[in-house]
């Protein structure tokens, strides 16, 4: 795709750079079970992008589950158990804590220095004022943007759509380098603020469409309703 003149599509049907797992976080596939599947529906490129220690940290208090399951630093010498082509990075689904735009970053030790960040914004995680989410995502990028991928789902109305102002999120983040995305998971139970949506295909340079897959069956469908929407948006 080519939305228009100004914007592009930064990443193609074939890979996905937003999901989950069960050695790390909250999915219900297990690393090795994602590669596995992910070849299967011929994806060539993914980033699995685990919850960071502050979402793991609430899981922990509020319902007992205790995460990550596996040592972090595993991943240093984990290899394709499969003979499919996919190639597998890993990263991280950062959380953004306050107004000043300090982030959650990391799973277990602080200082290991994760890359491929996906930078969201969960409600109940960002402890700062939600008038301020603005702010806090720009100062955000200003420290981070060397590591972030993507602004993850900043058009959700389980978080701070309606009160992020997307204009200024896309030009902040047209001065970094780094794509919005729009996530495929959103599609489902109506939760794509599609007002916000628009604005930021408005605006935006640069779009990553992920799934944001916890399961198996989210990776193998919802990426396909973020390109259906794309398609019909052409139409019009």
């Amino acid at each position: 795709f080519i939305l228009d003149r100004f914007m592009r599509l930064v990443t193609t049907k074939d890979e996905d750079h937003h999901m989950h797992s069960s050695n790390f976080s909250d999915g219900v596939p297990s690393i090795d079970e994602i590669v596995r599947f992910a070849g299967e529906i011929g994806l060539k490129r993914i980033t699995i992008t685990d919850h960071s220690q502050v979402v793991l940290d609430l899981y922990r208090e509020e319902q007992g589950v205790m995460m990550p399951c596996c040592y972090r630093g595993i991943l240093a010498s984990w290899q394709n158990p499969y003979d499919n082509g996919l190639q597998v990075e890993f990263g991280l689904e950062a959380d953004i804590l306050d107004e000043h735009g300090n982030v959650c970053a990391f799973i277990g030790r602080e200082d290991h220095g994760e890359k491929n960040l996906i930078l969201s914004a969960h409600k109940v995680i960002y402890k700062g004022d939600p008038e301020k989410i603005t702010q806090a995502y720009i100062k955000a990028m200003e420290t981070l943007h060397g590591r972030i991928r993507a602004i993850g789902h900043p058009t959700s109305k389980r978080d701070f759509s309606q009160d992020v102002n997307m204009v200024r999120l896309c030009h902040a983040a047209r001065e970094h380098g780094i794509p919005l995305e729009i996530n495929g998971k959103d599609f489902v139970n109506e939760n794509m603020d599609l007002l916000a949506l628009k604005v930021m295909l408005d605006n935006a340079d640069q779009v990553m469409i992920n799934s944001d897959a916890h399961t198996l069956y989210q990776l193998k469908t919802v990426k396909q309703l973020a390109y259906d929407y794309l398609e019909r948006r052409e139409q019009t």
